[in-house]
């Protein structure tokens, strides 16, 4: 083994984040080990302080402060809202993304990733069925319910919007006021929402369909 078993241990560990790959993981690794007295006990505090306070929202899935029983986060708490327009985005940087440009007052559901060619295990992964379940409920209140399929303009965003379109097809054959819609143009092909500027999020929110 090149380094030490416990460095070893954290240097797997970082690279299970997204996009960190085993150099990287190495140079955070090392980073906490040159700085160890002032950094391990802020990180320890912080990771003690997300496990006490932190939950998901069980309405849309969004990281939140624990609030109480449901645990509802402040947009699926905001009356003002609009809760017939449901935007379904694939992680929370679109969400916050989308949020930001200031054009759309509705609520939000976060998949929490992709469908994947290569994983067909992926859809039991997403909040598909809670989806499902949501639209189900808001339509007997709400008959003319959008959701937004806010997924990113690449081939496994449009896989997930396709396939969201199928789980929620029976609910559209019983409602036809329904409106499923995708982002419109503004966004090009292979584009991550999380990159977007606010112009374009705002151009492809007016122009879906």
């Amino acid at each position: 083994m090149l380094y030490p078993r416990p460095v070893q241990d954290l240097i797997d560990l970082f690279a299970k984040f997204p996009g960190i790959g085993p150099r990287q993981a190495a140079r955070f690794a090392f980073f906490l080990l040159r700085d160890a007295t002032s950094l391990v006990p802020l990180l320890k505090s912080s990771l003690d302080d997300i496990e006490k306070s932190v939950a998901f929202c069980k309405e849309c899935f969004r990281a939140t402060e624990k609030n109480g029983t449901p645990l509802l986060c402040a947009f699926c708490r905001d009356s003002k809202r609009n809760a017939s327009l449901i935007a379904v985005v694939e992680k929370e940087s679109d969400m916050q993304n989308i949020e930001k440009t200031g054009a759309f007052r509705g609520r939000y559901h976060i998949l929490g990733g992709t469908i994947s060619t290569l994983d067909p295990e992926s859809p039991k992964r997403l909040h598909l069925r809670e989806l499902h379940a949501r639209v189900s409920k808001a339509l007997k209140d709400m008959p003319e319910t959008e959701v937004i399929l806010a997924t990113a303009a690449t081939s496994e965003g449009d896989m997930t919007a396709l396939y969201i379109e199928r789980v929620l097809s029976p609910l559209k054959n019983g409602n036809p006021k329904l409106k499923l819609t995708r982002l419109g143009r503004g966004l090009s092909a292979g584009s991550e929402l999380e990159y977007a500027d606010d112009q374009t999020l705002r151009n492809a929110l007016k122009n879906r369909g």
